[in-house]
């Protein structure tokens, strides 16, 4: 079945030459795949989805589709896809399946077809641990405790493996862990009581910073009171040869460069990025106009694959980070309440390579069809254009974005100066922008 069926079971006797009102309807997709094999832009599931609503308004009660050529149409379940749902249901036979079971294109066939796709429903849960110094502020210190399991969610880096492998993660992300273990140990000893500590080990960031997004918008405690959010992911790779720990979110704060500067460390040297956002934890406290930090020691061959293992973890060069953290924590102590600045916009990690960004945050949460913005940056096209936060994009030029896949292969078929149609939803209306990449 295509992802985006609709419930339903249809009983029918069928002749598969015929296209009757009332009974299902064989369509071959030869002559489509061979029409397009030249088109960079087609898009076979949009044509599909087409197809299936304009074969339901002339009377077809399914569409039954099959490939007999030779040019390869790369259809496969995708449970990713949140297309909106066709008006009938849509099912792929293979060409074995066909011979086997509808080789007499003259003769009647008694179907009976039932689509019914499930949702997929998982629980995550945040950990939490909180130190109560009595004062009117709080930091927060976080990173993710999850990672890939088998990678049974198509996130692994190793791909058509027929194995089953764990991935263990232990630098992305037990390493931040870990840490944020190591620095609970450490602060609850603390002499310096000026500010709360609240410790969090974030679930389901691998699929789309599903457990910092929920705390955000369902916090333990009051959010105006978070002085600011430091978070760790990936901190266990510190390379001997360069020794560079990457520190993002600079720029969320103006407070940040003399407390920084005052705690440069000796063991290693520190890359600055001002973004306070990215494709990790710190992206939802920045969403609420919180200064964030994100301490990362960088990718490596092993990310996201099995051999992200212990034995690659530089440990002295962990403990040189958590001191650093705890430095930085300690020495915050006298600069009082942070200010919040706004920051250019990070571009989320992707295998899918593009040139252009329309400057906006998604929601990594969002369960609907289309991509819903989560923040827009300014001075970017989306801006521009008049796109806000809460808008949900349901198109990019001619490419559907139905779901974050459909939008970033959207993205990659641009350039910088082309222009482009932005279909959105706001609330209950359609609108319709141009924006300029």
């Amino acid at each position: 079945p295509l992802p985006s069926n609709p419930d339903k079971s249809v009983t029918a006797a069928i002749e598969l030459a015929l296209q009757e009102t009332g009974v299902p309807w064989f369509v071959n997709l030869a002559e489509t795949l061979d029409k397009n094999k030249d088109n960079p832009h087609f898009d076979l599931e949009d044509a599909i989805r087409t197809r299936a609503n304009k074969a339901a308004a002339m009377g077809a009660t399914a569409l039954i589709i099959f490939n007999d050529s030779k040019l390869p149409d790369g259809l496969a379940f995708n449970a990713k896809d949140r297309s909106e749902l066709t008006k009938i249901p849509v099912f792929y036979i293979t060409n074995t399946a066909r011979n086997q079971y509808f080789k007499d294109e003259e003769a009647t066939y008694d179907l009976q077809l039932k689509s019914e796709i499930g949702k997929k429903l998982r629980t995550g849960n945040n950990v939490i641990g909180f130190i109560d110094n009595g004062a009117t502020s709080t930091i927060v210190l976080g990173a993710h405790f999850d990672h890939l399991g088998y990678g049974e969610d198509n996130n692994s880096m190793i791909r058509n493996s027929t194995e089953k492998m764990i991935h263990n993660g232990a630098d992305d992300n037990a390493s931040g862990t870990a840490a944020l273990i190591e620095l609970g140990r450490v602060l609850v000893k603390a002499k310096k009581k000026t500010s709360n500590y609240l410790l969090i080990a974030f679930s389901a960031e691998e699929l789309g910073l599903n457990g910092s997004k929920y705390f955000t918008e369902h916090p333990t405690i009051d959010l105006s009171t978070v002085n600011y959010m430091i978070n760790m992911d990936m901190v266990g790779r510190l390379s001997d040869s360069s020794k560079t720990l990457t520190v993002g979110g600079f720029g969320t704060s103006p407070s940040w460069a003399s407390i920084l500067k005052a705690n440069n460390p000796k063991y290693f040297q520190v890359k600055f990025d001002s973004s306070g956002t990215g494709p990790s934890d710190h992206s939802s406290f920045y969403r609420k106009d919180i200064p964030v930090l994100f301490m990362f020691t960088g990718l490596h061959s092993d990310y996201h694959k099995p051999s992200d293992d212990a034995d690659k973890i530089n440990y002295n060069g962990e403990v040189q980070i958590v001191n650093y953290v705890t430095k930085i924590v300690e020495s915050s102590a006298n600069a009082g309440k942070l200010a919040f600045t706004k920051t250019r916009e990070q571009q989320v990690s992707s295998s899918t390579r593009w040139t252009v960004s329309l400057g906006i945050m998604p929601d990594y949460t969002f369960s609907g069809t289309g991509v819903r913005v989560d923040g827009v940056s300014d001075d970017r096209p989306a801006k521009k254009a008049g796109i806000q936060t809460g808008d949900i994009i349901l198109q990019l030029g001619d490419h559907s974005t139905s779901s974050m896949e459909g939008y970033m292969q959207a993205l990659s078929k641009f350039k910088k100066g082309d222009k482009a149609k932005v279909k959105a939803k706001r609330g209950n209306d359609q609108l319709e922008v141009e924006v300029v990449f």
